[in-house]
This record gives structure tokens, sequence and C-alpha cells, in this order.
């Protein structure tokens, strides 16, 4: 019971300091307005809420989506068929569906150097989440037909299975913590009743990793392929962003 009654008290105390607390960050202009904004770029669109930290630095949050923009490419393979007491290897081509279909949250600070002349700002923060950033699927009725058989595709240095019912299933992985810097101009909390802005920058992702469903595929030893899938897991390590907002004040 006294365990409770000073719990109850506490909480008393706490929503007693809350308007207080809300007055004196409003003096200080802290977190005393609330923007908020659509915007579309080439993470995808999405949506994002701001409010000011100081005259200078502005807090912004919100979640960008990726629509399932899907395409078609051939894929090189090789299946070994163990059938008869054999072992004979065979090259197919298996024509296979990638999806960039995505969700991000990020929290970004804006820093104004001139906040009084100028909405030019440069920014720092972190996108999360969506760490899939390409999925890999595909079907072959072909070696859906060769039980006795081992088979796979080529992906730069890796080997991507595709099972006995001739189904692949893969993704290009990067890290689910991304962080971002960024030049832009604008503010997310405006007192004009509506604002267009616009940034560009990039998300430090780290190289790609190619998965098995939900394992990691190891490369192959001794194998250093350089063809275009390699190239693109190897050096794109970050993600280019440009991205236009419009944004309006609630309060």
């Amino acid at each position: 019971m006294k365990r409770l009654f000073r719990t109850i008290s506490l909480l008393i105390v706490l929503a007693a300091a809350i308007p207080c607390s809300a007055a004196g960050l409003g003096e200080l202009n802290i977190f005393n307005h609330l923007g908020v904004g659509a915007h579309v770029g080439t993470t995808g669109f999405g949506f994002e809420a701001a409010t000011p930290i100081t005259k200078w630095v502005t807090l912004r949050g919100g979640v960008t989506i990726m629509p399932g923009i899907s395409f078609h490419t051939d894929i090189d393979g090789t299946y070994t068929d163990y059938s008869n007491g054999r072992q004979i290897e065979q090259d197919f081509t298996l024509n296979a569906k990638g999806s960039l279909s995505r969700v991000q949250g990020s929290v970004i600070f804006n820093v104004y150097p001139i906040p009084h002349l100028s909405s030019l700002y440069i920014a720092a923060g972190a996108y999360f989440g969506g760490g899939k950033i390409l999925g890999i699927t595909g079907h072959s009725d072909e070696l859906m037909n060769l039980p006795d058989s081992h088979s796979y595709l080529e992906i730069g240095d890796y080997q991507l299975p595709v099972d006995k019912n001739g189904n692949v299933e893969g993704a290009l992985k990067v890290n689910s913590f991304r962080p971002y810097i960024v030049i832009g101009f604008g503010r997310p909390v405006s007192n004009k009743r509506l604002n267009f802005g616009v940034e560009l920058g990039v998300q430090f992702h780290g190289k790609m990793k190619l998965y098995n469903q939900d394992t990691e595929l190891d490369k192959i030893p001794g194998v250093d392929n350089d063809d275009d899938w390699q190239k693109w897991m190897d050096k794109l390590t970050v993600y280019p962003v440009l991205k236009f907002t419009l944004s309006g004040r609630i309060f």
C-alpha cells in the first residue's frame, strides 16, 4: 500500500510539472511548434513531422515507403544432374523478378547556420529498418522436373540456390541502421501556410550482402567475378537521396 501511495504521489508531481516544463520550453522556442509534410524522391514517398529545438536546429522524424517497383532480368545459372549415377553440369538462364519494395524510418536534425537570413541547412541523422534493398524471386519449370540435381544462380561471387520445385528466393540486404548526411533548403516548420523544400544527401549503408530467404550466403571460395552484379554489390556502399517536400505548420 505504501509503495502504491508513493507511486501515485510521484505521478501527481510529474503531472503538475509537465505544464510548467512545457511553458518553460515554449519561452525558449523549444518544441513550441509542430509541422507535418509529405515528400517524394529517390527513397520513395513518405511523411514527416518536425519541431524546432532552437532557432538553429529542427528535429524531423518520419516514415518513407518505396512502392513495389519491379523489373525482370535474365540470370545465368548452373545445374548438376546426379541421375543414373552420372554427374553432368549444364548451364541455364532463369528470368528472375526484382522488387525494390521497402519501408524506412528516419530521425534527422536540420542545422540552419544563418536562421534569420536563409533557409539553407545542413543535416545529419539516420535511416533505420528497410534493410532489404532488392528482393529476388523466380521459377523454372525445367528445373522443377530435375529432382536429382543441384541448381543455383550465379550472382557475382555468390551462388543463390534453386529449390527442388524450381523456385528461387533471395534478397540483397544492407545495414538496418544507416547514417545520413544532407544539404537542403526549406523549413519543415515555417511561418507560412505551406513550404516547399528540397534536399540532396546520402545514406551510408555499407556493402550489400546476398541472402537466401533468411540465411546470409558466403562468397564462393577462390572465385572473383567482375560482372555487373558484383560491381554493384561492392561499389554501391551509399544510397543517394534526392527528396522534395511540401510541408505546413499545424501550430
